[in-house]
């Protein structure tokens, strides 16, 4: 499996959208009841998030992980701290405590947040993205073939699999 970044709001300013405001209030709480259902329905446990955060920063700093060797430890952490934790990814502190507790150097995380250097690479990937129908997070592709979007039941993926798995 390879993560790429998609940045799902890239109008959003630093310190996000107000979630009942961007979808506004009984959508917001219906969405929050569905996600909640489904964390909990495979042990998770989800804390309400009350703005749509803008992840620009936390995206850039998840591909200077993978560009040294620890993309999967920064990811699980950025993920761990948005949705259990209180570290706001937007924050440029936050990433450099969330970055270092992986491995990385702090001045150089610090220095690549501030400095935007991967923008280019955010855009390019939504861009990509957005070309074969993605326009949600998470999106997974399957073979080549199938496109989920959104955060789905876990038999909605299997479902996806078996059909992947069967003969010709």
């Amino acid at each position: 499996m390879t993560w790429l970044p998609f940045e799902l709001n890239p109008a959003a300013p630093v310190e996000g959208i107000p979630r009942d405001v961007y979808f506004g209030r009984a959508r917001s709480e219906e969405m929050e009841s569905r996600l909640q259902t489904i964390a909990q329905s495979v042990g998770l446990e989800m804390r309400h998030r009350d703005v749509i955060i803008n992840s620009r920063r936390a995206l850039g700093a998840a591909e200077l992980a993978r560009e040294r060797g620890l993309f999967d430890e920064m990811h699980h952490a950025l993920l761990k701290e948005h949705w259990e934790g209180t570290g706001r990814l937007e924050d440029v502190d936050d990433l450099v405590r969330i970055g270092t507790g992986v491995g990385l150097d702090a001045a150089e995380l610090r220095t690549s947040i501030e400095e935007q250097r991967y923008d280019a690479v955010i855009d390019e990937n939504r861009r990509a993205a957005e070309s074969v129908g993605i326009n949600a997070i998470p999106a997974h592709i399957f073979g080549r073939r199938y496109l989920i979007l959104g955060a789905q039941p876990y038999e909605v993926l299997r479902q996806v699999v078996d059909r992947l798995t069967e003969p010709e």
